[in-house]
């Protein structure tokens, strides 16, 4: 897989090298949508390899339970399929395998169907047929078609993430027999069988008190992960001064709950006897639940106090950066269905990482492991239902090498600690600050593993050309945000790696609505 993303990156980084600057005075890339004379696409400008162009977007055309989306564009702008591309979703062949549908006031993305090649896209293996060739003659050879096929929306529009484009917002969803020229079967677009896949659901994560208390969110459920080296000293059961501060961040999430059904379960890692393990996460778990009963009442409630000792680990690994987020009691009870009455516990937002600038106003940044300097400024903050949309301009300001994707990565690490490879080159280290909880991107389960909403293939940004990284996050409410990519690291054997990602932060950044 690595040898496939460098592949990516020295794919983009030679189309890209050929590709002329934006003439002086030429519009940056923007995530705003424009009317289109063809009522059925959405006209979207966005930099492809440092030329500027306006992509049409849609329409989403239904048949047979499956959509297929159309992307077009002038084909002067170097190879669309290629920003379009997740080489970690779509193996097979170039396509628009990483554009994404989502339904942002229901929570759920919708991911490119799969073939036994990948993704069923346009590309290389595609087999065209008449409605391709009729499709390519209205549009005129000077236009470049992609077609990706996803489980059918339900709605009459539906938002669309491009890759490195931004969120285009409204698209529209139509039967295929009224789009006419404007589609293909999914016959043209693959020769294998394509079925209908289940649409996934956004979940948000948040860390707080210097990432102590992790709370994971779905439309189902809350769950919180307080780590045990926060809240006892080794082998011990009993609360220690530094407690008060994560329980306190607890007691305020449950307080705003509706009630029900509470579980509480004490883990440990794999370091001694799994007897003794076991009797101290069951200590362990009683004494979290007699804090908090000091807290927050918890007669509501049907509380349930258990250990599982190291049975059930966070992170399956035996380093010492897994093992310390193997040690923690979880919480599990339903989210609040209405606006929580509780005022938050917010602690004091931590010290920057790396430089700051202020509202819209870039700032300048350098990644650490190869010195690719670049420019980060918030073009849009939106409230989209439940969420924030966020669109940064991204410039690269080297004068050789394109800036890749190492400036606004994690490393390939989840905030979790868990071990990611498609991660390596996403943007999955921009969160929010309100307090000292951190907002990370929203993400969701693609199958058995965890894909965050934010752009994941930062790579091959020329010098002195620009961008548009999309992030979404859980909403925090209140109508500025604080945008923050600390530095981060693991630690591995003892050694602490450096995750490569540039820090910086934007304060006061406007938050617009809908």
């Amino acid at each position: 897989m690595a040898a496939l993303v460098l592949a990516a990156a020295a794919l983009t980084g030679c189309t890209g090298g050929s590709s002329p600057d934006p003439a002086p005075g030429q519009r940056t890339p923007t995530a705003g949508p424009s009317p289109s004379p063809v009522a059925m696409t959405v006209t979207h400008s966005m930099s492809v390899n440092g030329v500027l162009v306006d992509v049409e977007v849609g329409p989403v055309a239904v048949a047979d339970g499956l959509g297929v989306l159309r992307l077009a564009a002038p084909n002067t702008a170097p190879h669309l399929a290629l920003d379009m591309w997740d080489v970690f979703v779509g193996t097979g062949s170039v396509s628009a395998s990483g554009v994404r549908l989502v339904d942002l006031e229901a929570g759920t993305v919708s991911l490119p169907t799969p073939d036994e090649h990948g993704v069923a896209a346009s590309g290389s293996g595609s087999p065209g047929g008449p409605a391709t060739d009729a499709a390519q003659a209205a549009a005129g050879e000077g236009v470049e078609i992609l077609y990706t096929t996803y489980t059918a929306p339900t709605g009459s529009t539906v938002d669309v993430v491009l890759t490195q484009g931004g969120v285009v917002h409204d698209v529209p969803v139509v039967d295929a027999a009224d789009a006419g020229e404007l589609t293909v079967p999914v016959s043209e677009i693959t020769d294998d069988v394509v079925t209908a896949q289940p649409v996934a659901t956004l979940e948000s994560f948040t860390a707080q008190a210097g990432g102590a208390v992790r709370t994971r969110e779905t439309q189902e459920q809350v769950q919180v992960e307080l780590g045990s080296d926060v809240l006892f000293a080794v082998d011990s059961d009993q609360l220690g001064p530094d407690a008060g501060a994560a329980l306190a961040a607890v007691a305020a999430r449950i307080e705003s709950a509706p009630g029900g059904a509470l579980t509480i379960v004490g883990h440990t890692d794999d370091v001694l006897d799994e007897g003794y393990n076991q009797a101290l996460s069951e200590r362990r778990a009683r004494s979290v639940a007699d804090g908090l009963a000091g807290l927050v009442a918890l007669t509501r409630f049907d509380v349930t106090v258990t250990g599982v000792g190291e049975s059930e680990p966070a992170v399956d690994d035996t380093s010492d950066s897994a093992r310390a987020l193997n040690r923690r009691v979880t919480l599990t009870f339903a989210p609040a269905r209405e606006p929580a009455e509780a005022t938050p516990v917010e602690g004091q937002v931590p010290d920057a990482t790396g430089p700051v600038a202020s509202g819209t106003e870039p700032v300048q940044a350098v990644v650490s492991w190869d010195g690719d300097t670049f420019s980060v400024a918030a073009q849009e903050v939106r409230r989209v239902g439940r969420f924030l949309v966020g669109q940064l301009l991204v410039t690269s300001t080297g004068t050789e090498e394109p800036l890749n994707g190492g400036a606004l990565t994690a490393g390939a690490f989840d905030p979790r600690g868990t071990f990611v490879p498609r991660l390596q080159a996403a943007a999955n280290n921009v969160t929010l600050l309100v307090g000292d909880t951190r907002f990370y991107p929203v993400d969701y389960l693609d199958g058995d593993r965890r894909d965050v909403l934010a752009d994941r293939n930062l790579n091959g940004i020329e010098p002195g050309t620009a961008r548009v990284v999309t992030v979404v996050w859980g909403d925090p409410g209140g109508d500025t945000v604080i945008i923050d990519a600390p530095g981060m690291s693991h630690v591995v054997g003892g050694t602490v790696i450096d995750d490569g990602g540039a820090p910086f932060r934007l304060t006061d950044v406007p938050v617009t609505e809908g």
